[in-house]
């Protein structure tokens, strides 16, 4: 199930400081907020894909290296 969650919990998901998000999001494909009222809010379920995005380019690095 998908959750909105608040930025400093998206941040917290991925290790980050709050100011650092929008840096991920503007240089790393990090996922875009969406609006929640006044403020915004992040998919859970878009972070982890990004996680594991990141996972996936970090291994298919190491084994291109590894020769």
């Amino acid at each position: 199930m998908r959750r909105i969650i608040k930025r400093k919990d998206a941040a917290a998901m991925v290790g980050v400081s709050i100011k650092t998000i929008p840096l991920l999001i503007k240089e790393n494909g990090f996922p875009k907020p969406v609006s929640v009222g006044k403020s915004d809010g992040w998919i859970d379920t878009e972070i982890q894909e990004w996680i594991e995005k990141k996972i996936a380019e970090r291994d298919t690095s190491l084994a291109g290296g590894a020769q």
